[in-house]
């Protein structure tokens, strides 16, 4: 989802043989928002 956009079929069976719906979209929910904080931070150039 960070490299690639696009979760393929593959990857969300082996998630769902781990949680169930609401697992995972607590799961990609997770993912973009570090997404959004790391491209914010870009944005605003903050460093360490």
């Amino acid at each position: 989802m960070t490299r690639d956009i696009i979760v393929s079929d593959a990857l969300f069976g082996r998630l769902r043989e781990t949680f169930d719906d609401d697992g995972i979209v607590e799961v990609v929910a997770t993912i973009a928002a570090y997404n959004m904080v790391s491209r914010f931070l870009v944005a605003l150039n903050v460093s360490h």
